[in-house]
């Protein structure tokens, strides 16, 4: 009888754990549900929300197109200046701008912190805070612990293709004056020449005339300027600024800066432009006055077709190559031309 007793407890027990396990099953399988029925109605209502989020800009978009105010200017970008396809913050980015580009509005998106923009023959917008109505000051490069050197040089020439010209299929030359017949015929190897000077360098800075971040480019200087005290140094820039006018004096001034970092006492010569660009030339005149530079006149020579290359002219070089004077050629100067400045260079030093 007693057996009989502690057996069937046993099976009772066995019994309740299974009883429990099932509870168990079923409260986690009721608890899952619940949360996958949650999961489901909490994406629907995102879903929702996106719908409703993309409807409203959808009605913002075409109100605003339809209510752009008038508003001409040329503004600056800000770096990395994001253009957008509508006006609103997730519309498709259709580009991106340099630090100090200009941009040109065209108006003023109504409810909207966007501007209406002209870009490649295009229209597109950006926002407000992507652009500035002054442009931005890039500042000088760091001198680090690059010292003022001692090692000294006679003179640096600093200038455009009409200083140095690598080697390209446009023209015979390769690595001198742009248009010059031989390297002794260019306005620097003429000037050494002509004053005898025993140590002299000559660089190009043309990508500098075109930057919008013209400052960032002066490192191109720190190989001659921070190994080397030039007695003098002469700046031929400006033929290529025309149509990237933007804070050239101001550019133009920093530049003037930078080299006296590290050449205090050289003498500073600023050679007119070939081209004749009345307001680069003036803006020129007005640093060299400001910073204490000499400004080498070529007003008698500006202009003048004796002087430079003309397309379609044939020019037979020293192995026998024939060249016809291109588009690009065209307006360099000759050899003519390259002594003309040299002379008017030479009477200034």
């Amino acid at each position: 009888m007693r057996k009989r007793i502690v057996i069937f407890l046993w099976i009772s027990l066995v019994c309740l754990i299974i009883a429990f396990a099932c509870l168990v099953i079923y409260q986690n399988k009721m608890e899952a549900d619940r949360l996958e029925e949650l999961r489901i109605e909490r994406e629907r209502q995102e879903a929702q929300k996106k719908l409703e989020l993309e409807y409203d800009e959808t009605e913002i978009v075409e109100d605003a197109q339809d209510t752009v105010e008038d508003f001409e200017a040329n503004y600056y970008a800000q770096s990395q200046a994001v253009v957008r396809e509508e006006p609103y913050p997730t519309s498709e980015i259709i580009g991106t701008l340099k630090l100090d580009q200009v941009v040109t509005i065209v108006g003023k998106v109504t409810g909207a912190d966007f501007y209406k923009i002209k870009i490649n023959g295009d229209y597109g917008y950006i926002a407000f805070d992507d652009v500035s109505e002054t442009y931005l000051d890039v500042p000088l490069p760091t001198s680090g612990n690059k010292a003022i050197p001692s090692a000294t040089k006679d003179i640096l020439f600093i200038g455009n293709s009409i200083t140095f010209y690598p080697h390209t299929d446009d023209w015979w030359g390769s690595a001198w004056g742009c248009g010059a017949t031989s390297i002794d015929s260019d306005y620097v190897h003429l000037t050494v020449a002509a004053k005898g000077y025993s140590s002299f360098d000559y660089m190009s800075m043309r990508s500098w005339e075109f930057a919008n971040t013209r400052n960032n480019e002066l490192t191109d200087l720190d190989p001659y300027i921070t190994n080397y005290q030039y007695g003098t140094i002469v700046i031929e820039l400006g033929e290529n600024v025309k149509g990237h006018e933007n804070h050239f004096k101001e550019d133009l001034t920093d530049m003037i800066k930078y080299i006296r970092t590290y050449n205090p006492n050289a003498r500073i010569v600023m050679l007119d432009n070939f081209w004749k660009f009345s307001s680069i030339i003036n803006t020129k005149k007005e640093v060299a006055a400001e910073t204490g530079c000499t400004f080498v006149s070529l007003a008698d020579i500006q202009g003048n077709k004796e002087y430079q290359w003309n397309e379609g002219d044939q020019y037979t070089f020293i192995d026998g190559t024939e060249y016809t004077i291109n588009s690009f050629i065209a307006g360099h100067p000759n050899d003519a031309g390259f002594a003309a400045i040299a002379e008017r260079l030479i009477a200034a030093l």
